[in-house]
């Protein structure tokens, strides 16, 4: 099963969009008592005149607690957070605007509610916590969404919930969404009129320029907002302007222009205590003094920065300084300052999302939600109660019934006569199950040897066509694979079973793991993996070598499956003169504490990725000969720092033993097998050819299905169903094929997501699965599979399956051509009613095809929507009505109409045109020209031959003549 932080991420969607519906009703449908706006502004006047700074603010709100004054308090915790964040006191602002967001709640506040969300989410972003920056900000803008004020207060807090947001994304590298939300915000300031919010987004706009390299549209927008700024007078606004001109300088490599722009960033800046704002354009200009080679006034501007960014506890600004401070060393010469500066550079930036500050984070949202969970305690001790009751009640039933079942006692010698001679069943049945283990998995190596050799020969025919080598590699691979599997399950059933005798030598047990360890020494450098060996003295001792040889094999290419490039495999050896002990430890992703207690049972696998997946053998085999030997084995480890295996065995020294020879040390070692590597398909906007998308965890397997499908599709892949979901969303595909078991997110639940997403839900899913029951059948088609295959799957049935699904879905499309986009069920049908009919009927819909049906209606519906109010038909206003962008809207409709958007946009005007001429034939056609949004009339005369196949005047002609 996978396991809980699998489903994190969609439980954690599930939680937030519950919060917000949950807010948005206490929003819309409490009664809360009014908040005058006299009392607003009287609490709004004490705070303006009280000294601006933390303290007298902290004193102001325990007067306003001292009074009862709850709106005081609310408007002091927002300005005196502020304040704290203006100053870098990022976790003493979170707690103080938690408190107000807390007080905003209590009075069913809305304004003061949405502006505490946007102030928390702020003081997130300043730390570095996207994730819950993102949250907040969203929540905020969800609110402001449905609330009724239209204030300039109400309108202001959604227009920073959109800046919020934007800023997330162009953090996050997702520059075309960035742009659309900070357009929006823009649009929002312009009509407040808000000159210093203006200024805010066009300079976040040029930040995005700027990073697409697309340095003159960036002036254009850097220059608008120092305008704003310096008519604004906002003396911030200036100096960052000043150092974004300074970024754009230094990317032009003109840097006595950037130095200059940058000095008069840092000397406004110095006027205020926002020394976050400042560390940045400090070293900015360190920077450019390490690249003109003034190292004097580089330091020594690091030295500054360096004490600021301690003070503030930046730790993103110090991992930045270290880094600049080895590139200075490096370039000197000082080769051990560097390296002393880079690593701590990579320290800092590892530990930038380290454990320490997700738990203060933690704490600081468990202290902002602990009055809602106080409630929710209260609920549940009152629960308790009653199911303690309940329990005392069938407590004295069931000691009633046990004094009855005490007069059956007598009973208990027969029970235990049954369990005797069950016992002894269950051990011959065992010995049968042994037994034929063995014989079986020897029965194995029969037809293996066979497909091992022929393909060995095919993929070495140098007379075999290329591709029919590389299909026999993939087999030979495989087939050593699973006699490695077989082999492995011998050696289990041998050792349980007690089968033939172990073959025991004398010799120097250290030299020999040495050995063993030095065969590995070649990848690990192919790797850049430092293995190590230490043992203190030669230790000479019985053993036996195949039993080390496997021990070894195992333990240590698990090592070097989990361990990543530039990480540590050490083994050691020690003893004493009664036992020794070999220990296999590495840095790499170490296991969760759930997961130890079962690592070396038969078949158990720890959750992970795909390409580090085994047979769940090797440990389980481990165990057993340590055992067999009379030794103990023990794991320790700890997620993310690495693993640690200890075996402890009893040493022996018997005079009968024979020494080992050369032919007892022949080894090889157990590599890793390395995963396929899988490569999408180019993306070409212009191909209309079908798209497959394969979400498969296993590579081979994906690697196998694309093989068959590359030569007629663009294929791409995904190793997991969020990611499939991702992607899906990205390139859009025409058919997915989809596994069942996957990590992070199951194939079920990729069916789901898929057909309850109107940008996917047209999209047609085969299910490739080893589960092959009535009951997952059934399942995978409830959730929305169109074809269930089962593996291994014939591939003549898959590409025949992919071949037809696609053909259905263009017959589809040819309905939909024929759609009547005039007729009178798109007028009826109103946007509303199509949004009410999606939501109602989303099975059906999907099912019969009814979902891509309303999903055109309501582009017809936004069409006319725009042609009755005299507006352009934009495609990028269009698919963002649709909640789309514009790819998706692109790839949605052509797969469904096989038009273009603009060509169907077209069409959509014609027939708009075609149904007003057969309710009129005297209307005028200029007429019918202009209400259809054509501006040239030969535009609408030309698009309606190309739709209709005649001109308007003859289509009216014609009209008139049926009518006579």
């Amino acid at each position: 099963m996978p396991k809980f932080s699998t489903y994190y991420p969609a439980l954690r969607r599930c939680a937030v969009a519950a919060t917000i519906l949950l807010m948005c009703l206490v929003a819309c449908t409490s009664t809360p008592r009014k908040i005058s706006e006299k009392e607003r502004k009287e609490a709004a006047r004490r705070v303006k005149h009280t000294a601006a700074v933390p303290d007298s603010l902290a004193a102001l709100e325990k007067t306003f607690n001292q009074e009862g004054n709850a709106i005081g308090r609310m408007i002091a915790f927002r300005e005196w957070g502020k304040l704290l964040r203006n100053e870098s006191r990022f976790d003493e602002a979170l707690q103080v605007h938690s408190e107000g967001l807390h007080l905003a709640k209590t009075l069913n506040d809305t304004l003061e509610w949405i502006q505490a969300l946007n102030n928390i989410g702020t003081n997130y972003r300043r730390l570095g916590i996207l994730d819950a920056a993102q949250e907040y900000h969203y929540t905020a803008w969800k609110m402001s969404e449905v609330s009724a004020d239209t204030s300039f207060s109400a309108q202001k807090n959604r227009v920073i919930s959109l800046n919020g947001l934007g800023n997330i994304y162009m953090t996050l590298g997702n520059l075309q969404r960035a742009d659309s939300t900070f357009r929006l915000a823009l649009a929002g300031e312009k009509k407040l009129k808000s000159g210093t919010g203006q200024a805010i987004n066009y300079a976040n706009l040029g930040a995005i320029f700027r990073q697409r390299h697309q340095l003159d549209s960036a002036w254009v927008y850097f220059r608008k907002s120092m305008q704003l700024n310096e008519r604004e007078h906002n003396k911030i606004g200036i100096s960052l302007c000043h150092n974004y001109f300074g970024e754009l300088y230094e990317a032009e490599k003109d840097y006595v222009s950037a130095y200059r722009e940058y000095e008069a960033a840092l000397t406004i800046m110095k006027a205020s205590k926002d020394d976050w704002h400042a560390m940045p354009t400090l070293i900015a200009l360190a920077h450019i003094d390490y690249v003109t080679g003034k190292i004097d006034n580089a330091l020594a501007t690091l030295q500054k920065a360096e004490a600021t960014a301690r003070r503030i506890k930046s730790k993103e600004h110090l991992a930045e300084i270290y880094n600049l401070y080895y590139l200075i060393y490096y370039k000197q010469g000082a080769y051990q300052q560097a390296l002393t500066h880079h690593l701590e550079a990579t320290a800092l930036k590892d530990s930038v999302a380290g454990a320490e500050k997700t738990n203060r984070i933690q704490n600081i949202s468990l202290n902002i939600e602990r009055r809602r969970q106080a409630e929710l305690v209260t609920r549940s001790e009152q629960a308790l109660s009653q199911e303690r009751s309940r329990r005392y009640l069938t407590l004295g039933i069931g000691i009633t019934l046990f004094a009855l079942v005490g007069s059956f006692t007598l009973m208990l010698f027969y029970t235990q006569r049954i369990r005797s001679r069950a016992y002894q069943s269950l051990k011959k049945m065992s010995l049968l199950r042994e037994n034929f283990f063995t014989n079986i998995t020897h029965e194995f190596r029969t037809p293996l040897t066979v497909i091992l050799g022929l393909s060995n020969e095919i993929a070495t025919d140098p007379n075999a066509p290329k591709t029919h080598q590389s299909k026999a590699q993939n087999i030979h691979q495989q087939g050593k694979n699973l006699l490695t599997f077989v082999n492995q399950l011998l050696d289990i059933s041998k050792i349980k079973s007690s089968v033939g005798d172990p073959d025991w030598r004398h010799g120097n047990l250290s030299a020999y793991i040495e050995m063993i360890v030095e065969s590995y020494r070649p990848f690990a450098q192919t790797r850049q993996i430092n293995l190590q060996f230490s043992s203190p003295q030669a230790l000479h001792t019985d053993f036996v070598p195949d039993y080390v040889n496997k021990i070894m094999n195992n333990l240590l290419s698990n090592a070097f499956k989990f361990t990543p490039q530039y990480g540590k495999i050490t083994v050691s050896l020690s003893g004493t003169s009664q036992t020794l002990q070999l220990t296999i430890a590495d840095t790499g992703k170490g296991i969760a504490p759930a997961h130890l207690p079962h690592l070396f049972e038969l078949f158990y696998q720890v959750e992970g990725e795909n390409r580090h997946k085994g047979s769940g053998i090797g440990l389980s085999l481990v165990k057993q000969i340590v055992e067999s030997l009379e030794g103990t084995i023990r794991v320790e480890s700890e997620e993310g720092k690495g693993t640690v295996f200890v075996i402890t065995m009893p040493i022996h020294n018997s005079k009968q033993i024979k020494a080992i020879d050369e032919a007892d040390s022949s080894y090889a070692p157990m590599l890793p097998q390395e995963a396929a590597t899988l490569v999408d398909s180019p993306i070409d906007e212009e191909d209309n050819g079908s798209r497959i998308l394969i979400v498969e965890d296993n590579t081979d397997i994906a690697a196998y299905i694309g093989s068959l499908l590359t030569e007629t599709y663009a294929v791409f892949y995904a190793s997991d169903g969020k990611e499939g979901i991702e992607k899906a969303k990205e390139v859009m595909p025409d058919l997915i094929i989809t596994d069942l078991m996957m990590p992070v997110m199951n194939g079920w639940e990729v069916c789901k997501q898929v057909r309850a997403d109107q940008v996917l839900n047209h999209i047609p899913i085969v299910v490739v699965t080893a589960k092959i029951t009535d009951a997952d059948r059934l399942k995978g088609y409830q959730v929305g599979a169109d074809a269930y295959l089962a593996k291994p799957f014939n591939a003549d049935e898959l590409t025949t399956l992919v071949e037809k699904l696609l053909e259905q879905r263009r017959r589809l499309r040819e309905k939909f051509q024929l759609l009547d986009l005039g007729s009178n069920s798109i007028g009826e049908i109103s946007t509303s009613e199509t949004a009410n009919k999606e939501e109602d009927n989303t099975e059906e819909a999907v099912n019969n095809g009814k979902a891509d049906q309303l999903f055109l209606l309501k582009i017809v519906d936004t069409i006319y929507l725009s042609l009755d109010r005299g507006q352009e038909i934009d495609l990028d206003t269009l698919a963002g009505k649709m909640c789309m962008s514009r790819r998706q809207f692109y790839r949605k409709v052509m797969s469904l109409t096989g038009y273009s958007p603009i060509a169907y946009v077209q069409r959509v005007k014609i027939r708009k045109a075609v149904a007003m001429l057969q309710k009129d034939t005297n209307i005028s056609l200029k007429e019918v020209s202009e209400e259809c949004g054509f501006s040239d009339y030969s535009n609408f005369v030309r698009a309606f031959k190309n739709v209709e196949g005649i001109t308007p005047t003859q289509y009216v002609h014609q009209l008139i003549y049926e009518t006579e």
